[in-house]
């Protein structure tokens, strides 16, 4: 079996015949395939001295600057994004490089290794979730990438650091309202725009970014569908009107019949020209000011506890599991954009989505819906 080493040494065997072989990895072709470079001998020294000489060679040929600080690249890998992504996510990206920068910062860029990379993900273990050591090192790789690509430095530490694994005690669930909780969210919020904002994120599944986008157009008049198309992004902190999450969350949403007098209400009592415009300012409402005046309102319920806006959205998608129907039509109605799970679902009509979300209806007869 292979042996793989560290520090760009890639893995070496020894073959049936006798002979040693090596590889490395150097980057990636133009079509986006790993660049393998083999190397062979007839011993394990020899290679190991090949390899190492590649590495040499290689770094001869590039404009190596052995002074740029970690910090100093990653700024100028950061402000060449500007304008390649959503605003909302290039905000959200300096959150991320500011823990980077205080780590690595003062390091020089191409004294980085691995294991200098394992140690900061070890130390953040304890402070982040799992998804956000992916984000970690996501933009490690990125950084680093873009510093091979200009020939800052000859390999990318952050290829070779370990790969951030699942930890069964870190996994947080994803909680959903009881069915008792929901009854009595349904009999105690208020008639009112909160209150039924509220009611309709149960019963829609919609994201709360996606409820704040929402115009009095893009309720139907009777109630019965509500289009998704455009979505509030937070940018430096400021509430901006972007796309939704992924092409496939513009969607339309039937609403169920229990829920059509809450579409209604917010419709005809909305503000404009965003339903959810803060008054005083005329301004988009942020999802952090929703959230807010969401966890104020839930704290004053008995019996309801305090979750976030988000787990009415994982409430709908449960009830409806729980009520068999197919994971590819609840995908569509939640607009996930796993086009994986979503390509054989695509001709599905609103009828039968009208049809599915009709089960969040109560039962007759008193039964639990």
């Amino acid at each position: 079996m292979a042996k793989k080493r560290s520090k760009g040494e890639g893995s070496v065997k020894k073959l049936k015949n006798g002979q040693w072989r090596g590889q490395i990895m150097d980057g990636y072709t133009d079509d986006g395939k790993r660049n393998i470079i083999s190397f062979s001998a007839s011993s394990k020294a020899e290679i190991l001295q090949k390899i190492r000489q590649y590495w040499t060679e290689k770094e001869e040929h590039l404009h190596i600057d052995r002074k740029i600080l970690f910090k100093d690249w990653a700024e100028e890998w950061y402000a060449d994004l500007e304008g390649q992504i959503q605003g909302s996510t290039y905000s959200g990206y300096r959150y991320t490089l500011n823990i980077l920068e205080d780590y690595f910062g003062k390091m020089k860029l191409v004294d980085i290794i691995p294991l200098d990379i394992n140690k900061f993900y070890r130390k953040m273990e304890a402070r982040y979730s799992t998804s956000y050591l992916r984000k970690f090192r996501a933009m490690l790789i990125q950084i680093f990438d873009c510093a091979d690509d200009n020939g800052i430095i000859s390999r990318n530490p952050a290829r070779h650091s370990k790969t951030i694994k699942n930890s069964q005690d870190k996994k947080k669930k994803k909680d959903a309202f009881s069915e008792e909780e929901i009854r009595i969210l349904m009999e105690k919020l208020p008639f009112d725009m909160l209150g039924n904002s509220i009611r309709l994120l149960l019963g829609t599944g919609m994201r709360s970014q996606e409820l704040l986008a929402l115009t009095k157009e893009d309720i139907a008049t009777d109630g019965s569908t509500i289009r998704i198309n455009k979505a509030v992004k937070m940018v430096d902190g400021k509430p901006e009107l972007g796309p939704p999450k992924s092409e496939l969350s513009n969607r339309i949403i039937p609403v169920p019949g229990e829920y059509v007098p809450y579409a209604l209400y917010i419709r005809e009592h909305g503000a404009k020209p965003f339903l959810w415009t803060l008054s005083y300012k005329s301004a988009l409402c942020g999802v952090e000011t929703f959230r807010r005046k969401y966890k104020k309102l839930l704290a004053e319920i008995d019996g309801v506890r305090v979750l976030t806006p988000h787990c009415c959205r994982h409430t709908y998608i449960t009830r409806l599991q729980a009520q068999g129907v197919p994971m590819e039509t609840i995908s569509r109605l939640a607009g996930h954009s796993d086009t994986d799970t979503t390509d054989g679902y695509l001709h599905i009509s609103l009828d039968t989505l009208s049809q599915a979300v009709e089960k969040l209806n109560s039962k007759k007869g008193g039964d639990a819906a």
